[in-house]
């Protein structure tokens, strides 16, 4: 899978429950397959949130040691 933005990752998975909202019956397969996309799509989002998270960390720390720095 191609590495997406987050927030198109996000728009995805919106996509899906509404598809799933709007389906009056179900096609067992096509729900299946979107069931499957959508798993991929939450694996990756909660991947790239754990990196942001670890850049934001690290942007802290770093900012942390300028700050000692200037004192």
């Amino acid at each position: 899978m191609e590495k997406k933005k987050l927030k198109d990752s996000l728009k995805e998975i919106e996509n899906i429950i509404n598809w799933f909202d709007e389906q009056e019956e179900i096609d067992v397969e096509a729900g299946l397959k979107k069931v499957k996309d959508g798993v991929a799509l939450i694996k990756s989002s909660k991947e790239k949130l754990g990196n942001l998270e670890n850049e934001f960390k690290k942007v802290k720390t770093d900012l942390g040691k300028e700050i000692d720095l200037d004192k």
